[in-house]
């Protein structure tokens, strides 16, 4: 069954995007990503046709976190955009078998390469036309199309981690997201492997609720032998264990309206890692 045959998302319905950002390399924003993807494409109320568009040209990863082949070749539309229509996108969508759609090119690391923003835009407005819910993976690289990317977000989500470097670059590329795109986008910061030990003097949720605010939406559990099988297997995470903390945690943050709830757990009275956050830069 080809991704774009029937008549697509109703025309009264307008899709909705969700931009991923990472505060730094590594931090696991291809996987919640995708994993957002998954949960949107299956979501009891906002289930619909999904597709995942990777705007890492040069070092892209969500086709192979999925096993699949990334067939997006920039090349053919690069100077002439308007040829991406349809029948173009369809040949070059690399398809689930849950359903999902994946629009990757071939990593190239050794390439540096800024395309124009009608390349983009063109891409982002054909694949919005089709499906009700778009996710991008974007680099860290800030293009000229960037501001265009953010300004057409529903959601935007930086993805950082517990360490003091990252959270403060986090707060960095808040303030760098509305010098450039205004109040109209609002960062939401996720932090991954986001840890709570009693005992532990490193970072707490106060320091990362001090030093970010209201943009901290909430925190993914650090499950890394989870995220090592699913991709060295290709799979999504929930095809290993659906109820694995850091499905949940993230479902809490995209559709808390379908989050099973857990039970609060108790609260550290040693807050011995406050304070670390307000050290003077080097």
């Amino acid at each position: 069954v080809r991704a774009l045959q029937g008549p697509g998302r109703e025309e009264n319905t307008e899709s909705q995007i969700y931009t991923f950002m990472p505060a730094a390399g590594g931090v696991g924003t291809t996987t919640l990503a995708l994993q957002t993807a998954f949960q949107l494409h299956h979501s009891v109320t906002r289930g619909a046709s999904t597709c995942v568009v990777d705007l890492n040209f040069q070092q892209g990863a969500c086709a192979e976190y999925l096993d699949l082949e990334p067939r997006f070749d920039i090349t053919e539309i690069e100077n002439q955009p308007e040829r991406l229509d349809r029948q173009l996108l369809d040949v070059m969508l690399s398809k689930h078998a849950s359903g999902l759609c994946v629009l990757a090119a071939p990593a190239h690391p050794a390439e540096m390469r800024s395309f124009k923003t009608d390349v983009v835009v063109r891409m982002l407005d054909l694949v919005s036309a089709y499906f009700d819910n778009v996710v991008i993976d974007m680099p860290r690289t800030w293009f000229p199309w960037t501001e265009t990317v953010l300004l057409g977000s529903n959601k935007l989500y930086i993805v950082a981690e517990m360490t003091v470097p990252c959270l403060r670059h986090t707060q960095r590329l808040i303030q760098a997201v509305y010098e450039t795109a205004g109040k109209e986008v609002k960062p939401n910061v996720i932090v991954n492997r986001f840890e709570q030990k009693m005992f532990d003097n490193g970072i707490k949720q106060a320091d990362v609720q001090e030093i970010l605010g209201e943009h901290f939406v909430g925190g993914i559990a650090n499950n890394y032998r989870l995220v090592r099988e699913a991709v060295d297997r290709g799979v999504p995470l929930h095809e290993i264990d659906p109820n694995a903390n850091v499905v949940n945690d993230l479902k809490k943050i995209i559709l808390p309206e379908e989050a099973v709830p857990t039970r609060a757990k108790s609260r550290s009275l040693f807050g011995m890692g406050r304070g670390l956050l307000k050290r003077k830069a080097g």
